[in-house]
């Protein structure tokens, strides 16, 4: 399943100027059907995280995997702006609510596993954002396909995978009901080191956002090199991907590799809004990819840390941190890709991970200062 929603990730970065050529919708109207998919993001893993653990997993499963499907077939089939951002808002609803409480189920299966099955999971979703832009490219050229092709073959994957999801049986997180009640949410933003963490992640998934749904454009309308779109989102999967497994095995420090890479990562924004050679925009690119790597997890678990007793929530906060970030930097740089140019969008996109550097540098410091972090027992979430 998170091969699927990460290759409906990958096509649907790569089809967005086509998308919103076909409805007429412009780079405004790109931003906004991008940030209607991300909008569900903000509120539904909150809402469905509880429902989930009173209902039961496999339950919301079965539910937001039919959803995620819907939301597919209706993009493909969608004859007006309105109807494909409809079913964008469907799946951004159904992948999020599956993968955060997919990967909850993952950690119920074994205590001592669930943290590394969680990140094969993740592995799977950045393969499918490798696969898709790659996959779709060939068969536009060879087929003639359309940008439909993404969510259709999607809707295929998530129906195919709907059936072992069925046959599956999971656990039934017994000790959950030992954690105690969650706090209420002034409390979280009472702290000012989460409240640092949660603003670093609105900017880092931002940037993540800003970066996929814009690069085929800049590289189609700025560097005139079109055939290398598709290329330079796979280039940045796939470096995400290495960047993840070899900061998963090495044991770097959090704190120092988080601000490390929010800050390479803000020089090669500001290099590649620069550039005027394709190829070495490509390497950028793939650059890029390898520097955001351990960003996710690491702003995650540090996150988390600070309320070892309400984790659940703290993750809830941050998930919505992803939702307001993704549906809220696209948007942005429609409006000054349309009003100044696309390399503008990207200097922000600069601007944005530097000013996200320096909020995790004064997060981490709080967090030094303030409550100790506990000892690592293997239940640490990591989007690696």
């Amino acid at each position: 399943m998170m091969f699927f929603v990460g290759f409906e990730m990958g096509g649907f970065q790569l089809a967005l100027r086509s998308i919103s050529g076909e409805f007429s919708a412009g780079t405004i109207g790109a931003g906004l059907l991008v940030a209607a998919q991300y909008a569900s993001v903000i509120l539904m893993p909150l809402l469905f995280g509880r429902i989930s653990d009173r209902v039961g997993k496999k339950k919301v499963m079965l539910a937001f995997s039919l959803v995620f499907l819907f939301g597919c077939a209706l993009s493909a089939l969608a004859q007006s702006v309105f109807a494909f951002a409809a079913g964008v808002f469907c799946i951004g609803a159904g992948y999020s609510v599956c993968e955060t409480t997919g990967s909850a189920a993952l950690s119920d299966v074994s205590p001592v596993h669930g943290a590394r099955w969680v990140n094969l999971s993740q592995g799977a979703l950045s393969l499918g954002a490798v696969t898709s832009p790659v996959l779709t490219q060939f068969g536009t050229r060879a087929f003639g396909w359309s940008w439909r092709a993404v969510f259709f073959i999607t809707a295929a994957g998530a129906l195919v995978a709907f059936v072992p999801l069925l046959l599956s049986r999971f656990p039934s997180g017994a000790g959950a009901t030992e954690q105690p009640p969650s706090k209420p949410v002034r409390s979280f933003f009472a702290d000012p080191a989460f409240l640092l963490f949660f603003c670093s992640i609105l900017l880092y998934v931002g940037l993540e956002n800003g970066f996929g749904y814009f690069t085929e454009s800049l590289f189609s309308l700025e560097l005139n090199a079109a055939s290398l779109g598709a290329y330079a989102i796979s280039a940045y999967w796939a470096s995400m991907a290495l960047s993840r497994f070899v900061f998963g095995l090495l044991p770097f420090r959090p704190e120092r590799s988080l601000l490390v890479c929010l800050l390479v990562s803000g020089a090669l924004f500001a290099a590649l809004a620069l550039l005027s050679v394709p190829a070495l925009s490509l390497a950028f690119c793939a650059l890029i990819g390898f520097a955001f790597g351990p960003v996710w997890s690491n702003l995650m678990n540090l996150a988390a840390q600070r309320h070892p007793g309400s984790s659940g929530g703290a993750m809830g906060l941050m998930s919505a941190g992803c939702g307001l970030g993704g549906a809220l930097f696209p948007a942005l740089m429609g409006v000054l890709s349309a009003r100044v140019d696309l390399r503008a969008a990207f200097l922000l996109l600069a601007f944005s991970a530097l000013a996200a550097g320096a909020l995790s540098f004064f997060a981490t410091r709080a967090q030094l200062h303030g409550n100790p972090q506990p000892e690592d027992d293997g239940h640490a979430l990591s989007r690696n």
